[in-house]
């Protein structure tokens, strides 16, 4: 399996760890040229070809991975003459590891299918620091068999893949578990932000909140930015949390079922996008909570703008 040669689409922060360690493992790996040149260098000069479309990259790859922000930049990186669909060969496999729209995943795999491919939704759970390890989770919707065609692949950057079920599956499953994150740091931003109102020692709560049921994994990645300044636990901007439960809510109403607490937390990701807040990581989360309220959460006083 390690002769197939891999094509990877989206360098950013996920996509360049998981690149790497596809080649690392011994995988041919060919990059598309992107803007910031940092990823693509270091991929080429360890060995990985540089492409100037996605056509051309599909074209000379036996698997093409896209690991891109959200559904309409796969669906642009799918589209055109230079786009994957133009270079797609009958029996090539696209796997999408971006956290996608689950409205539009059938749109997305009919287009593959019908120039004769086949399509993965496999979006990815943990951090950056953990695809550098490649440690991540891969939540994988589609055909069983395909899938593990692909599994060794995957399995160059991941510590476990888990097929959902058929199509679309991936994509839900991932936005269902982000809305569960992601609301989660909007408790603790609010939480928090109450305590700093009421003088609270925000140190020793946390401490409390460590021993008890206000602990958890987002917890244990965010907090620091309140105790230290440390935003670096949750590498994930705000803009992409008010994306990824914009996804989560459209879920909820296609399903149907109640989504009451998701549309608040989706209305706090919106507003940190309006008050500018919205390229910075989660854990500032602590800072559009504080604007608005008029208090700074720092447990060391220190102005972290």
């Amino acid at each position: 399996m390690t002769a197939i040669n891999v094509g990877f689409i989206g360098l950013g922060l996920m996509g360049h760890a998981m690149a790497a360690n596809i080649q690392n493992k011994g995988f041919a790996l060919g990059v598309m040229a992107h803007r910031n040149r940092q990823p693509v260098d270091d991929l080429v000069a360890k060995g990985a070809r540089e492409f100037a479309n996605a056509a051309q990259l599909t074209r000379a790859m036996d698997v093409v991975l896209l690991c891109l922000p959200g559904t309409a930049e796969v669906s642009k990186a799918l589209a055109g003459d230079t786009g994957v669909l133009a270079g797609l060969r009958p029996g090539q496999i696209v796997v999408d590891c971006s956290t996608g729209d689950p409205s539009r995943t059938a749109e997305l795999a009919a287009q593959v299918v019908a120039q004769g491919g086949h399509y993965l939704d496999a979006p990815v759970n943990r951090t950056p620091k953990d695809a550098v390890l490649g440690r991540l989770n891969v939540l994988a919707g589609g055909d069983a068999a395909v899938l593990d065609k692909v599994r060794p692949v995957l399995a160059c950057f991941s510590e476990t893949i888990h097929h959902l079920g058929p199509l679309g599956s991936g994509h839900k499953a991932k936005v269902i578990h982000n809305f569960i994150s992601q609301g989660n740091a909007t408790i603790l931003a609010e939480a928090f932000c109450t305590a700093a109102k009421n003088q609270i020692d925000l140190a020793a709560f946390a401490e409390i909140c460590s021993m008890s049921g206000g602990y958890s994994r987002t917890f244990e990645r965010i907090i620091p930015y309140v105790l230290n300044g440390d935003d670096s636990g949750q590498q994930f901007a705000l803009a992409n949390c008010e994306k990824d439960m914009r996804y989560y809510t459209e879920v909820t109403k296609s399903t149907p079922v109640t989504a009451m607490v998701a549309d608040a937390v989706y209305q706090t990701f919106m507003l940190a996008k309006a008050l500018g807040h919205g390229d910075k990581y989660v854990p500032r989360l602590f800072d559009v909570l504080g604007e608005i309220n008029g208090v700074r959460v720092s447990a060391t006083g220190e102005n972290k703008a």
